[in-house]
């Protein structure tokens, strides 16, 4: 287990984080980091969290639950790994498109 670097910025402890720098000092931290949605792993990140071929692990759990909620909720993601569409997209990170 690794613990939020003081300098990270953020005041709470989030679920899912990406981060960018591992400090082991007396304790091991994680640093330049951002609280990231599940669902935003498996709508952007696609290639690293591919359901039908992560491995077996609470991972692959807490993915295949936000999946199967969002089946309930009847938001259409394009398959398993979610693509929006439905209600609950309001809150995503948004591509943004240069027009020439």
């Amino acid at each position: 287990m690794v613990g939020l670097h003081p300098s990270c910025g953020l005041e709470t402890q989030p679920e899912w984080v990406v981060f960018n720098e591992f400090v082991l000092t007396t304790r091991p931290y994680i640093r330049t980091v951002t609280d990231v949605r599940p669902e935003w792993l498996l709508e952007y990140a696609t290639n690293y969290y591919d359901l039908s071929t992560l491995p077996d692990g609470e991972t692959k759990r807490a993915l295949q639950r936000v999946v199967n909620k969002r089946s309930r909720k009847g938001i259409d993601g394009g398959g398993v790994n979610g693509g929006g569409g439905g209600k609950g997209d309001d809150d995503r990170p948004r591509k943004k498109i240069r027009q020439r």
